[in-house]
């Protein structure tokens, strides 16, 4: 399918004018006034958060899926830990707690040993 151009005119001040001269200058030899007006336009849409196809509508849109799954994740490793403290009865706080300050002290070499594993890469 062939891509169809929309022209567009406008009015600019002199000053502004000037000013696309200069960063047109700036830019080089294959950089033409029409190539900036078109990313000032680009990056103007982009910053526009409601607009569907603009970077910033899916960062927003993303960090939402983000905070949704954080929140279901939080709520699933909170179910797991009553249920394994439930498995203790009497001792629940302190398989709790123990349980917490382990994690605490040796949770990044715990997962550098994950890391480690998932990167081996499977024998054939």
């Amino acid at each position: 399918m062939a891509v169809k151009n929309i022209k567009r005119s406008l009015n600019m001040s002199e000053e502004m004018h000037g000013l696309l001269l200069q960063l047109t200058a700036k830019r080089g030899r294959d950089v033409t006034e029409s190539d900036i007006i078109r990313e000032a336009i680009r990056e103007y849409l982009d910053a526009q958060s409601d607009l569907v196809g603009s970077k910033r509508h899916f960062q927003k849109s993303l960090q939402a899926r983000l905070d949704r799954l954080e929140a279901i994740l939080t709520f699933q490793a909170n179910i797991q830990i009553y249920l394994l403290s439930a498995l203790f009865e009497s001792d629940a706080n302190d398989a709790l707690a123990e349980a917490i300050i382990t994690a605490k002290r040796d949770g990044e070499a715990l997962l550098a040993q994950i890391r480690a594993v998932r990167d081996l890469e499977p024998s054939t």
